[in-house]
């Protein structure tokens, strides 16, 4: 039978690593009959982290993508990493579901990338519901940890199971709608020990959904009887308008309260439909597109990867229509037809094919190179673009160079292919300073694409600060002259020639003229002058950085009948171009970034020092909400570290972007520092 929209789940666990997503995944393929026995995180045999890299370090590196029934519903459920350094799976998951599941250590209570996760969820508008785990464990503390909740994400938040004891007390969970105390397989009346935790917290429960209906209200007040189905109907509502975030406690470990969070999330998460029209861009102007089951197929490509038997593998969320092998799908980014040969339902490492996917579901295409992570997929008689995935800017900028000298365009090749499944990891190579330049989330990223490159293509690569592309130009207008003569027996070389050489705007790169008059130099050997001109601004004077901003005009010259030619004039003008250069007052440009750094408030002064002591310029600030944004310019070589030290400082809550400003003067004492360096080198 055909799965229909309306009985499909589509669902993210998102938090802070070591919360326990991976056990409460795997919990749930056991519960649901998908595996016999559920694996272990310390053992290495999840279905979740199933690649060796994940299996070595024993955490999540990928999302990872199941589907299985529960209820006679179908729930699609993507675990996705817990560390900010795989921050951009988290991005490509939670567009790619109506519902996230937050999971909170109960001994830990927020932690550092709890809050960026939840960020990412309000983004994207999804329902969302806690799971407070690790109740068995000691120093779990429920109360406090809602409490915390609360305070940070706001008071809509409320228990919809709560725990009977903590730690070695823990007994089970207790159902505060049914009031019922459930010890994994068992339902049973809660215990008198229990029984004023539970009234209190149900009393809240109640409170907080009769705000939502005005007719609960009056029933409430009035004293008269409500039913569960009516607090229930009340319930969904308020969650799918994200009024309320239901909360529930548990241990994934001895599974205990997870079927009852199954139980919950097929009744009160949404369907793939219960929003029907979503925003695309046709012609630049942004549309209402409305989706169906039986319409056109809409959808999104979350991630793209090299599966090592099936070659790459694009996995996609179907927003509208459905799709079937053999079908031909409009690829707007290419603005070309494509077939599918072979469609899959994955669940972790193994994929199965299958002929259709319906409205809603999670799927992948294989071999289909042409296809990149955020592509909109769509029929052939649709013409439009989904919004991109948004993917967080990458922080840490290294220099690659391989780990044996002779597997440099090997290590090239391996990065700019595995750039391709990651967004969060760039490449580019620097021309001026011939460096491979790699960019990532932080260490811990860089450290295992490095791994992942010695699996998938057989090579390592070593980091490094990366060199500054600095500048050099001129401050002061010079005339200068060279002739350039030399008689060897037979005929000699002869070029006379005159510059003038003067500054430009910053910015305004180079230029050249000649105002040569009465056929002092003749037209042909002109470019010559030019040529070297052109080859010499190439190594400054200073430290041997290119020269800019400068215009070079030459009026005036010599030369002889038969011993005049072009390389003559060539090397003349470029030694009457260094000539010039040193006397018109050489200095040292720098890049400049402009740098936007978000920090909690209390952060603020030591953030404003640590920026002082690396030549920043603060701009201005702002705040934005528990945070301030500070917008500064940093000279880009103080920038370099800049995500390890600011990780150090905030403990982990900063994060930061840049983008190129302008070159500007260095300044004396660090000119000097680096005119050494460059003499050092040579």
């Amino acid at each position: 039978m055909a799965i229909q929209a309306k009985d499909i789940r589509n669902i993210s666990f998102i938090s802070h690593g070591g919360a326990g997503k991976t056990t409460l995944t795997e919990m749930f393929l056991y519960n649901s009959g998908s595996i016999e026995e559920p694996g272990n995180v310390e053992q290495g045999n999840t279905r979740s982290d199933f690649t060796p890299e994940e299996k070595e370090h024993q955490y999540s590196i990928d999302n990872s993508y199941f589907n299985f029934s529960w209820q006679d519903k179908v729930i699609n459920l993507i675990d996705t990493p817990g560390y900010a350094d795989f921050q951009g799976e988290v991005v490509s998951a939670l567009r790619m579901v109506e519902s996230s599941v937050l999971l909170i250590d109960a001994t830990s209570g927020i932690e550092v990338n709890t809050n960026n996760v939840w960020s990412i969820a309000e983004e994207n508008n999804l329902t969302k519901f806690i799971f407070i785990n690790k109740m068995d464990e000691e120093e779990a503390d429920f109360d406090q940890v809602l409490q915390d909740l609360k305070d940070n994400y706001g008071s809509n938040l409320f228990p919809l199971t709560i725990p009977a004891g903590e730690g070695k007390d823990f007994e089970g969970i207790i159902d505060v709608l049914s009031k019922k105390l459930i010890t994994d397989e068992n339902k049973e009346d809660v215990p008198d020990k229990f029984s004023a935790h539970l009234e209190d917290y149900r009393l809240q429960l109640i409170e907080t959904i009769v705000e939502l209906d005005e007719e609960l209200m009056m029933k409430y007040l009035e004293d008269e009887e409500i039913t569960d189905t009516e607090l229930i109907e009340t319930l969904e509502k308020g969650i799918l308008e994200e009024n309320l975030i239901p909360v529930f406690a548990g241990s994934a470990l001895n599974n205990v309260g997870v079927k009852t969070l199954m139980d919950y999330l097929i009744d009160l998460a949404p369907g793939p439909l219960s929003e029907s029209n979503i925003k695309g861009v046709e012609d630049e102007q942004e549309k209402d597109i409305e989706l169906s089951e039986d319409g056109s197929l809409v959808g999104l490509v979350g991630k793209t990867m090299v599966d090592p038997y099936i070659g790459k593998l694009s996995i996609f969320r179907i927003l509208g229509g459905s799709v079937q092998k053999g079908d031909k799908i409009y690829i707007p980014r290419i603005n070309d037809e494509l077939s599918i040969s072979k469609l899959y339902t994955l669940n972790g490492s193994e994929q199965e094919e299958t002929d259709k996917l319906a409205s809603g579901q999670i799927g992948a295409v294989a071999k289909m190179d042409e296809l990149e992570t955020s592509d909109t997929l769509l029929s052939p008689e649709l013409d439009f673009e989904l919004e991109k995935i948004n993917f967080p800017e990458p922080m840490l900028m290294q220099a690659a160079t391989p780990a044996a000298d002779s597997d440099e365009e090997k290590m090239s090749s391996a990065l700019n292919r595995y750039s391709l499944e990651d967004p969060t990891f760039k490449v580019n190579y620097n021309k001026e300073v011939k460096e491979l330049v790699i960019k990532g989330m932080g260490n811990i990223h860089l450290s295992v694409i490095n791994d992942i490159c010695q699996r998938k293509f057989d090579v390592r690569f070593e980091t490094s600060t990366p060199s500054v592309t600095y500048k050099e130009t001129l401050q002061k207008k010079v005339e200068s002259e060279h002739r350039h003569k030399k008689q060897s027996g037979g005929r000699g070389q002869f070029g006379h020639v005159y510059l003038r050489v003067a500054p430009l705007p910053r910015g305004e790169g180079f230029e050249f003229e000649e105002e040569i008059f009465g056929g002092a130099i003749p037209n042909q050997y002109i470019p010559a002058v030019e040529k070297g001109v052109r080859e010499a601004k190439e190594e400054g004077v200073l430290a041997g950085y290119p020269v800019v901003d400068l215009k070079v005009t030459v009026y005036d010259g010599d030369y002889h009948d038969v011993d005049s030619s072009e390389m003559a004039f060539k090397i003349a003008s470029s030694k009457a171009f260094r000539k010039g250069l040193k006397r018109a007052k050489p200095v040292l440009l720098e890049p400049i970034l402009k740098v936007k750094i978000v920090v909690p408030e209390r952060f603020m002064g030591d953030i404003m020092g640590d920026l002082n002591s690396r030549r920043g310029k603060i701009l201005g600030m702002e705040p934005d909400g528990n945070d301030q944004i500070i917008n500064a310019e940093v000279p880009e070589g103080e920038m370099f570290e800049y995500t390890t030290d600011l990780k150090s400082i905030t403990g982990g809550y900063g994060y930061f972007t840049t983008e190129f400003s302008h070159y500007d003067k260095v300044p004396g004492e660090v000119q000097q520092e680096i005119i050494e360096r460059a003499n050092d080198d040579d």
